[in-house]
């Protein structure tokens, strides 16, 4: 099933996107759709749906926040249970940090 969205972009941008349509030989919608599917976070199709929540949140951290999870410089959740070890989410979090930066 496809949805339609109607966009409003700049010239610049419009122009941007076109350039490069032109330089692949894709029509435009296409470089678009791979613009939008390289800009969106990570799925978390195979992820513990009880990390989402968590892994989610960090779509809201600045770049520089971002980066101190990276570095595990970022307090680590306090009071989880044995799935959190067993899934080893601190990497998991540096990993999905990493990805949106």
């Amino acid at each position: 099933m496809k949805n339609k969205v109607t966009l409003e972009l700049s010239s610049t941008d419009y122009n941007l996107l076109q350039e490069i349509a032109d330089a692949c030989k894709w029509p435009i919608e296409e470089v678009i759709m791979q613009c939008i599917k390289c800009g969106m976070p990570p799925s978390l199709g195979k992820v513990p749906e009880a990390f989402h929540d968590e892994l989610l949140g960090l779509n809201s951290l600045s770049d520089r926040d971002l980066m101190k999870v990276v570095d595990g410089k970022w307090p680590e959740p306090k009071g989880k249970g044995e799935l959190y070890k067993k899934a080893d989410f601190l990497a998991l979090r540096r990993t999905y940090a990493l990805s949106l930066l």
